[in-house]
């Protein structure tokens, strides 16, 4: 019997993450494909991780107060895009950057953790992004596009190689992101990264 994504995810997160904290699965909000995750949270694996952005800062603090709870039940970890001061005020398990943020913080110097167990993650599309990444100190770098996706049909797809490629090339824990399923999630099988991001297809 194939493996599933959840499966995938799990096994290579034992075999490559570099903190114990660091999920295996990392889902997301979209505001067209899942604006309202509360149906899908008590379906997520323990100890996954949702990160909640694509909302206005209001949006992205009423749908906090709407699940925070709910993921706390479930052993999901909360995590806010391109907000600290919003992370810290709902005391968020961590804090998501897109790929200009973390550009910002690299051109600064490293990221400078409220506490040891929060987790940051950024999105990284290239290369350079990741160098930056690894300078700004982040936990969790999402690498993507790996393949085809639904959220960016006509963007140009790493593919198997260049991923592993990239992956082999930074000391921080990379996930793949984009067009994750359970067809694609065994080509990444025996790569360096320690688990899948993405919004549907991850369970």
């Amino acid at each position: 019997m194939a493996l599933t994504v959840s499966e995938v995810a799990r096994q290579l997160n034992r075999r490559n993450a570099k903190k114990k904290n660091l999920p295996a699965l990392i889902f997301m909000t979209d505001a067209k494909r899942l604006s309202d995750p509360t149906s899908l949270i008590p379906y997520l694996p323990k100890n996954s991780a949702l990160v909640v952005r694509h909302f206005s800062r209001n949006q992205k603090e009423q749908i906090i107060i709407k699940i925070k709870r709910l993921c706390r039940k479930h052993k999901v970890k909360l995590l806010v895009s391109d907000d600290l001061q919003l992370a810290l005020k709902h005391r968020l398990d961590g804090v998501h950057f897109p790929e200009k943020s973390v550009k910002k913080i690299a051109a600064c110097g490293r990221f400078i953790r409220p506490k040891a167990s929060f987790l940051v993650t950024g999105a990284c599309h290239s290369l350079t992004a990741l160098k930056r990444a690894e300078k700004a100190k982040l936990d969790g770098i999402l690498l993507s596009p790996v393949f085809t996706t639904q959220s960016h049909p006509n963007a140009a797809c790493l593919g198997t190689i260049r991923f592993n490629a990239w992956a082999s090339q930074t000391d921080r824990s990379v996930y793949g992101l984009g067009g994750i399923n359970q067809k694609t999630a065994i080509r990444l099988s025996t790569s360096k990264s320690i688990g899948f991001a993405g919004i549907s297809g991850l369970i």
